[in-house]
């Protein structure tokens, strides 16, 4: 608590937050970048409200030095000046402190001025800075900023809390020749003199109130193309500037962004029924604006920074040689930025504990807008292989948390960022708008944002706008879901067929599902869910019976018979976010049903089969030998979405046979290339113009599948074009195809000679793209020496950007000899930790990422135990030594924790299952 001030409530002491004894409402910020010494200076003056009597004031501040302070206090209309008698800096608590000599009375109107200096780091957090090489050869540079989560402190003192919204007036003083931009319109530009040099000083409009994690900046030698959205709804709907910015020469590629986010602002505004909630028109233009940009270092994808949106380049840029799948990331990610427009800027969450509120919500309803301009791409279902199994996986975890997270520190905001707060969270809301209909869930969700609007809001004002719209209690349906780790599984226990009445009884029980499948009694009982379950049959495979189970064990009745071929089928379209688990005798039922006619199913009930069947099987609560038999009866599968799952299906179940004898691991490759084979010769290795989305994506998959199983004809293929590519015949390999090809060469090429071509493209690719291509599988070869000069290369950096670490790291786990790589890899980890840290560490994932990669393939407890052993720092002398490395490791601690569960249940798996597969690879020829 601070001088003067009483004590914070309840929900507040559990967090890293500021004194409460001032309260921001307005900021004049000035920035002068400097692209010689990275050393930029600025001033800001703070309009604050005084809420208590003090002496001091307690703004945030990292790696930023304030020089000079004053506050100008206005009380009683009486204006005082004082000159701050003390500034002091706490890098731990990434604060400073003002003292002054007077106290400030309680009710005063006050202004805090400074004077300060910042860093345009090179970590991709703050106000940073970011190079490229010009088609020139020439080194330049830009610098932005991302201030998400808590890192607007890195470019200003400033109060960094979500719900300490304020309004911004912002200068930006640059050279002459750069392009200045930030949230909102450009309203001023002279040149100025400083310190001897001709600057050119940009102004732009005041912002309307907002979060500090959203404020932004971004200066460098930018091009752009533009385009206007005209929404047709509301009435008060003004026409949108949209414009893309890239690097110079570059804005031709932004055209495909640009028409995406063009179309998905017309959807939102008209989907929300506000407009476009941020003014920024252009001089005299009467139109909103907003402003898409490029930027070549970038530690997310994108950033929904309000009016000035940053993007990684290749989730923004489009030319010839895109992939499908990247274009319709880049759709997908415009969608979710975009959202946030409206769900995070102009209604923000009020605490990080509430993330789930910006991104969940972002996560479904930018698949909505994608799914409304590229309906053909099938994205909902699309949504069950990614989003829906990605957070089913996460949060089957007993180190996984709740989607209403308590976090306290920036380095556990950080960790929030993931599965359970983006997948998780969209998934409930999908399963719950599905609940309520469609039509009255966004009758809800309008009303939550008309009223929250320039404000915060929480969880529960989000139900009680979707209560009062469709008459439930969503609050007391929704509690589990969001407050509680976790979700149910559901068996059926019992089945009771009455023939007269021609309804069948099904007695279901749940209980939480746990992926290590050791869940004790009271973990057990922790939880009841309210689960909107829905049921089809044979009787009718379109339209399900809808029921509510909300205590331990129900009975439920739905229409049946017992002709030929008869099965039920819980979770119709895997709506529900929940798993299925099936007896034995259940399992072969609707396996035979599959294999009668897989179109009996809808493409989204086949996924969640397998997905479910694969995640008992590795829980223990069901066989994995069943869950082969079911992957058997997808032969006839040409669904590219449900042949994706298979193929997750069959990493899932190889990633813990690596030490197992060669035959069972041919034994599943041979099933592998029965699923893919025929399915890839019969695609062929064109692609033709005109050719549908799907269709190039399913190619890609089946091909790389097969290859991937060791199909002699499909490898020697992609050999024959590789070759003839890195010979110069570009037409030989397809963009869509060139990932699979790099792989293949790489793991089949007896010499180096392969591996030494991707690298090359790696460094000298056309696109960021393809070099990334390269990247993600340079580091598939069995030479040892070859995956240790790939982990040198993340070390040395200038082959591997910051941002890109992720892909050559992944790209050893593939090698086919894994299990050397493996202990190389953490090894690596070990020997590397202090450099991976002090680079990583500040931005939002990477640390995390880097750790989990290198250790959670592995197998063994006694390896879990020893990575248990390293993360105290048992293999330190001193205290000191061990408490700094638990230190370093906060920020990458829940990460760290899933791996060491995944090490854990994979090895539970492999010993009790490892048998049970040997006989099945031996019970069935393909």
């Amino acid at each position: 608590m601070c001088n003067g001030g009483p004590a914070h409530d309840a929900s507040h002491s559990a967090r890293d937050v500021l004194p409460t004894n001032v309260k921001p409402s307005h900021y004049t910020l000035s920035l002068t970048p400097n692209f010689e010494t990275f050393e930029f200076t600025g001033t800001v003056a703070v309009d604050l409200d005084v809420v208590h009597e003090t002496k001091t004031i307690v703004a945030n501040a990292n790696e930023v030095t304030v020089r000079s302070a004053k506050v100008v206090v206005t009380h009683v209309k009486t204006e005082t000046t004082q000159i701050a008698k003390s500034i002091t800096h706490s890098k731990e608590a990434e604060t400073v402190t003002f003292e002054f000599e007077t106290p400030i009375p309680a009710g005063a109107k006050a202004v805090l001025h400074a004077d300060f200096t910042g860093i345009h780091n090179d970590q991709m957090a703050g106000f940073y800075r970011s190079s490229y090489t010009d088609k020139d050869g020439n080194k330049k540079y830009l610098v932005v900023t991302q201030f998400e989560a808590t890192d607007a402190r890195r470019a200003f003192p400033c109060w960094d809390e979500p719900n300490l919204k304020a309004t911004f007036d912002v200068t930006l003083v640059v050279d002459p020749s750069h392009t200045a931009l930030s949230n909102m319109n450009e309203t001023e530009e002279r040149l100025v003199q400083v310190a001897g040099k001709t600057l050119k000083e940009v102004k732009f409009a005041r912002t309307p109130i907002m979060s500090t994690y959203l404020v932004a900046f971004a200066v460098g030698d930018f091009d752009f193309v533009e385009t206007k959205a005209h929404p047709k709804l509301p009435a008060d709907a003004k026409p949108i500037t949209v414009r893309v910015y890239t690097l110079k020469g570059q804005s031709e590629k932004g055209r495909f962004a640009l028409d995406v986010g063009a179309k998905t602002l017309e959807y939102f505004s008209e989907f929300f029924d506000i407009a476009y909630p941020l003014p920024k028109a252009r001089l005299s233009l009467a139109a909103a604006q907003m402003d898409m940009i490029a930027i070549p270092d970038f530690g997310a994808g994108a950033m929904e920074n309000w009016g000035l949106v940053t993007y990684r380049e290749v989730m923004l840029l489009v030319d010839e040689n895109t992939t499908a799948g990247v274009k319709q990331s880049i759709a997908y990610v415009v969608g979710h930025e975009l959202a946030h427009q409206w769900f995070g800027n102009l209604v923000t969450m009020d605490w990080w504990s509430e993330l789930w509120l910006n991104e969940g919500f972002a996560t479904y309803v930018g698949w909505l807008s994608t799914d409304f301009i590229f309906p053909e791409w099938q994205v909902w279902t699309q949504f069950v292989n990614n989003d829906f199994n990605r957070g089913l996986g996460l949060d089957g975890m007993r180190s996984s948390h709740p989607i209403e997270v308590s976090v306290k520190s920036p380095s556990e905001i950080n960790q929030i960022f993931d599965a359970i707060s983006y997948s998780k969270g969209a998934s409930v809301i999908r399963m719950l708008s599905s609940f309520l209909g469609t039509d009255v869930f966004a009758k809800g969700v309008r009303a939550y944002l008309k009223k929250f609007a320039f404000s915060n809001a929480k969880t529960v004002d989000l139900w009680a706008a979707l209560s009062e719209a469709s008459g439930h209690d969503v609050a007391t349906i929704m509690s589990a879901w969001t407050l509680k780790t976790g979700h149910p599984v559901l068996s059926v226990v019992s089945e009771s067929f009455d023939a007269t009445k021609g309804e069948l009884a099904l007695t279901i029980r749940q209980g939480r599902f746990l992926s290590s499948g050791d869940l004790t009694p009271e973990e057990d009982a922790e939880t009841l869910w309210t689960v909107p379950l829905t049921v089809s049959s044979h009787l009718n495979t379109a339209v399900p019976t809808r029921h509510v189970i909300s205590a331990k064990e129900a009975t439920i009745t739905i229409p049946y018979s017992h002709a030929a071929g008869h099965f039920w089928k819980l979770n119709h379209h895997s709506t529900g976010f929940f798993r299925i688990n099936l007896s034995a005798e259940q399992q072969t039922r609707l396996g035979a049903a599959l294999r009668e006619n897989l179109n009996n199913f809808s493409v989204e009930d086949r996924i969640g089969i397998l997905s479910d069947a694969f995640a008992t099987a590795k829980a223990g609560i069901s066989s994995t030998s069943g869950a082969l038999d079911i992957v058997a009866g997808f032969a006839a599968e040409e669904n590219y979405i449900v042949l994706s799952q298979l193929s997750a299906c069959f990493d899932s179940v190889l990633a813990i046979l690596i030490n197992e004898p060669e035959y069972v691991t041919d034994g599943i490759h041979s099933l592998q290339r029965h699923i893919f084979s025929a399915k890839a010769r019969a695609v062929g290795f064109e692609y033709t113009s005109g050719e549908d989305h799907l269709t190039q994506l399913k190619r890609t998959l089946v091909i790389r599948a097969a290859a991937d199983a060791k199909d002699k004809y499909v490898q020697d293929e992609l050999l024959r074009r590789f070759h003839a590519f890195i010979a110069g015949d570009e037409s030989a390999l397809h963009p869509n195809l060139r990932r699979a090809a790099y792989s293949t060469a790489i793991k089949v090429t007896k010499d180096d000679s392969a591996f030494e071509a991707v690298l090359n493209i790696a460094k000298t690719g056309a696109s960021v793209e393809s070099r990334l291509a390269a990247l993600s599988n340079i580091g598939g070869s069995p030479n040892l020496d070859v995956v240790r000069r790939v982990l040198d290369m993340v070390i040395a950096g200038d082959v591997v950007r910051t941002q890109d670490i992720s892909y050559p790291i992944t790209s050893v786990r593939s090698s086919p000899a894994i299990q050397e790589v493996l202990p190389i890899m953490w090894n690596w980890l070990k020997t590397n930790w202090e450099v991976l840290h002090e680079r990583l560490s500040p931005t939002l994932s990477l640390l995390g990422s880097a750790v989990s990669l290198c250790t959670s393939a592995q197998l063994g407890h006694e390896f879990a135990d020893e990575v248990e052993a390293w993360a105290r720092g048992d293999d330190l002398s001193t205290a000191e030594a061990k408490a700094k490395r638990v230190e370093q490791l906060k920020k990458a601690r829940r990460p760290l924790d899933q791996s060491l569960e995944r090490i854990r249940s994979a090895t539970k798996w492999l010993i009790r299952d490892r048998e049970a597969i040997a006989a099945w690879v031996a019970s069935h020829k393909f």
